[in-house]
């Protein structure tokens, strides 16, 4: 099992991971498991579209930069960022490279449609962390392209969700100090998980009820 250090950083990846499910998140940071399906398939090639870090596009006012490393010294995050929106603004900051003032808005990119866990919209705003950080400089808003639907979701990236990431991000590096793994959440819809084979969620069923089977027969 791999150790975690304190000051070892985490991909900004992670916290979805550890949203939908802390079993996985576990399996993959502490045992490092992996697996693909089809579901990861379809997101590689729909970011392969996407993430050119040599392409960046001009469309009058705003400038846009594609596959964009952030970081965080404070929340120990690191990530790549699918697309930077620079648009001009008087309200904006000063860039290096730019002239005039810049606003920048995040957008990521992801193959399937809204979920009801919000780990997308965490993971946006950790981004956004990461180059408040970066840049000194607030993010109030984001975009996530769903390639499902076809289009854009504006999440809005407020103090409470962005306390709500920093507080998940200290869940998580309290799991992997842990050294334990979690086990399954009855609750969770595990059949489009890529790794069912590793984490094998139907031997928790079996394993409940032969507790109950026990139980039964220490009553008799």
């Amino acid at each position: 099992m791999k150790k975690f250090e304190e000051d070892e950083r985490l991909p900004i990846s992670s916290l979805k991971q550890f949203i939908y499910c802390k079993r996985r998140f576990a399996l993959m940071y502490l045992n490092c498991d992996w697996g693909e399906n089809y579901k990861i398939a379809e997101g590689d090639l729909l970011h392969k579209r996407v993430d050119d870090p040599y392409f960046n596009e001009k469309r009058g006012d705003v400038h846009i930069s594609r596959s964009v490393p952030v970081f965080s010294n404070s929340l120990n995050l690191y990530g790549v960022a699918d697309i930077l929106e620079f648009i001009k603004h008087e309200d904006g900051i000063e860039l290096p490279d730019k002239k005039g003032r810049w606003r920048i808005n995040l957008v990521e990119y992801k193959n399937g449609k809204p979920e009801k866990s919000n780990a997308d919209n965490f993971q946006l705003c950790a981004q956004s962390l990461c180059l408040e950080e970066m840049l000194h400089t607030t993010i109030e808003n984001g975009d996530i392209f769903y390639g499902k639907i076809r289009r854009r979701v504006t999440v809005e990236l407020n103090d409470n969700l962005k306390e709500q990431v920093s507080i998940q991000v200290s869940n998580m590096k309290a799991l992997l100090n842990n050294q334990k793994i979690p086990v399954r959440d009855e609750a969770q819809n595990c059949s489009l998980c890529s790794l069912l084979d590793v984490c094998i969620p139907s031997a928790f069923g079996k394993q409940k009820k032969a507790k109950e089977q026990i139980a039964l027969l220490m009553k008799g």
